[in-house]
């Protein structure tokens, strides 16, 4: 069974499950974390730990939206007890109030799920909330105007790492102006490029370089490249496979997702193909280079993972809003 297969027989075991209120959007990217972890059919815990982080978190938490599937997902993945990891997030929230970091909303929650997940389901200490915060400080002096919440798991992302923030915020603005230079659009997608970029170990103009040849390929094999796909790019990118070899993959795949009823939309497809594409990658790697990578894999897992949460949050507030509209 190969990647797509394995993912597609997760989802429908998630959508034969699927109440009519969870988004199936949602199920898409929770099938594709639990889709590495091997269960014959998560469907069952993915409800259970669902469940647990709704009624731990409260009603007014982004918890009790669908997004408590996918963060489930995650949490089932990394073997965390999920009430847990629910007191130890509202923990870290918590700290946040001093260093004047917003609270509310689904992307803090994400930052502070992400530092509880740095620190193995622990409590984060509280010079990395201090770190997150001189992180966001760093990014906001370049682009003030674009830098706010939607930028906080990246930063949580960044703080669980012993960069120094001033080379973090030098090497994040180099790629950022020479992907501007390669004219890519500006903005809060690109920004949240660079963001992915500096992970990677090949430095600043080479990340670049290859972010741009993927990009040029995708494109010469008629797949769009919007703003809104700046993202997979990047982990596509940070997989370390080659523009000739993961490309024709993505396509491949993304149309074989295309024609599976319920029929994703495009852009869903071509996010979930990359994640599958990255899925192989990260297996290679370890084929390859042995314990050696394991550290450079789990961190590539735990982007994507930010990645696909950050996903999910604009997806339920978007359901949120257009739920609103029409009541």
């Amino acid at each position: 069974m190969d990647t797509v297969e394995r993912y597609l027989e997760v989802f429908e075991g998630l959508r034969r499950r699927k109440r009519w209120s969870t988004d199936t959007n949602i199920l898409r990217f929770a099938a594709l974390t639990l889709a590495a972890t091997g269960m014959e059919d998560p469907g069952a815990d993915l409800e259970r730990t669902a469940k647990v982080l709704a009624d731990e978190a409260g009603g007014f938490s982004p918890l009790s939206s669908s997004m408590r599937h996918a963060v489930a997902a995650i949490v089932i993945r990394r073997g965390l007890d999920p009430a847990a990891t629910v007191r130890r997030s509202k923990e870290t929230l918590s700290a946040f109030k001093e260093f004047k970091l917003a609270r509310s909303g689904a992307n803090p929650l994400l930052a502070a799920l992400i530092l509880v997940l740095g620190a193995d389901g622990g409590t984060p200490s509280g010079d990395t909330v201090a770190r997150l915060k001189a992180i966001i400080d760093r990014w906001e002096e370049d682009h003030w105007f674009l830098t706010g919440v939607d930028d906080y798991p990246m930063a949580a992302m960044h703080a669980t790492r012993n960069t120094s923030v001033e080379q973090l915020g030098v090497e994040v603005e180099e790629i950022y102006q020479l992907l501007r230079t390669a004219k890519f659009s500006t903005g809060e997608q690109l920004q949240l490029v660079s963001h992915l970029l500096v992970f990677s170990d090949q430095g600043p103009r080479e990340a670049a370089r290859r972010f741009e040849q993927i990009a040029r390929n995708l494109k010469a094999a008629k797949q769009r490249v919007w703003q809104s796909h700046y993202d997979e790019v990047a982990l596509l990118v940070l997989s370390g496979g080659r523009a000739d070899e993961v490309v024709p993959r993505v396509v491949e795949y993304r149309d074989r997702l295309r024609a599976v009823k319920p029929k994703p939309t495009a852009d869903i497809a071509f996010s979930i193909a990359a994640g599958c594409v990255l899925a192989e990658e990260a297996e290679r790697m370890m084929g390859l280079e042995g314990a050696a990578a394991a550290a450079n894999l789990r961190a590539v897992q735990a982007i994507i993972e930010a990645q696909q949460a950050a996903m999910i949050a604009c997806i339920a507030a978007t359901t949120v809003v257009a739920t609103s509209a029409s009541t």
